[in-house]
């Protein structure tokens, strides 16, 4: 097969790779300069989704899905997006949890919530959205300058089919559905700083507010659960467009939590 990554496309994943940088980025310095947010809750943000999930959730799933039960899991769609959703929320929410209530203890406004959603949810997208482009840029230079074999070679078994089917998707997927990936950062982003403030509230108003957490998980598990279902079900764009439609009700929902505090307090 003759392998060639459009221009186009080339152009699209450098687009959504600048996303991934500059939208966390443009986030952080609103929080910073507008709303006075501290640095602090950003970097602990960041580094604890990268310890949440790309550590200790990883290797839970290297172990659940190493084992027997793995491939029934993963042989079947509506358990698989169960088990993924239930375990983002738990690993996700709970290290939500830990850094707000010993970590930032002395940050109790929702600024410093909002700026440690900035920096988990900008982690996760710089993580998700820009390296993944990074690696898909990566493949388009070498496949149109050396050619797919370049890639391919020394690659067997099941690592060479997964990678040749990367790259056939990479050759053959309509150009502008490189630009759909931001929106879904967008949307989990939107989704991350949601449910930072019902965890913090939950820390910080423990005698009425600690269910906020156990609803922090249910939303985040029903999000990822329900992504994953319509995504085995609708075209890409249908499926990120429900996706969005989600984000704005948990934004919506963390919105009107926020508003009773605040009349509270007033």
């Amino acid at each position: 097969m003759n392998y060639h990554v459009p221009t186009a496309s080339i152009v699209c994943i450098v687009i959504a790779f600048a996303a991934g940088i500059i939208v966390p980025l443009a986030l952080f310095l609103y929080l910073k300069k507008k709303k006075n947010a501290s640095l602090r809750p950003f970097l602990i943000g960041w580094i604890a989704f990268v310890i949440a999930v790309s550590v200790l959730e990883r290797l839970f799933h290297m172990l659940v899905l190493g084992s027997p039960i793995g491939s029934y899991l993963t042989n079947n769609l509506f358990f698989y997006a169960l088990y993924g959703g239930v375990t983002a929320g738990l690993f996700e929410e709970l290290t939500r949890y830990f850094c707000f209530s010993k970590l930032l203890k002395e940050y109790d406004e929702e600024k410093d919530a909002l700026m440690y959603g900035a920096g988990h949810g900008g982690s996760e997208m710089f993580n998700l959205l820009s390296v993944t482009m990074a690696n898909n840029l990566a493949y388009a230079l070498t496949i149109n300058s050396s050619g797919a074999d370049a890639i391919f070679s020394g690659l067997t078994g099941a690592t060479l089919e997964s990678v040749q089917g990367v790259i056939s998707q990479l050759c053959t997927v309509p150009s502008w559905m490189f630009l759909l990936s931001i929106v879904e950062r967008i949307s989990a982003l939107a989704i991350q700083l949601a449910l930072s403030l019902l965890v913090f509230y939950a820390v910080r108003y423990p005698e009425k507010d600690r269910k906020l957490l156990f609803l922090a998980v249910e939303l985040h598990a029903l999000v990822d659960f329900l992504s994953v279902i319509i995504s085995g079900f609708l075209p890409l764009a249908a499926s990120e467009a429900v996706i969005a439609v989600m984000a704005v009700l948990v934004v919506l929902f963390a919105k009107k939590i926020c508003d009773s505090h605040q009349s509270k307090t007033a």
